[in-house]
């Protein structure tokens, strides 16, 4: 099992949000996993608004970060 940190993304005028994972780097515990998300939150914001600022013309209304944890899948390795 390892950590990751997933974006959830609310856009305007859709109904559901829209999950993205940061896969630059994962995390062996969810202390890790938050502790990076504090010291980085800057430029993970940055990272987050340059590419998801606007889906198809429709603005991001808001965002947040958290660790989520994942089986390794050995067909991945």
């Amino acid at each position: 099992m390892y950590w990751i940190i997933t974006a959830m993304l609310i856009y305007q005028d859709i109904e559901k949000p829209v999950m993205t994972d940061y896969l630059l780097k994962s995390f062996d515990s969810k202390h890790e996993c938050l502790d990076y998300v504090w010291d980085n939150k800057v430029e993970m914001i940055d990272g987050l608004l340059e590419v998801h600022r606007e889906v198809e013309g429709i603005k991001l209304r808001t965002f947040d970060f958290f660790c989520e944890n994942k089986f390794l899948d050995l067909e991945e390795v």
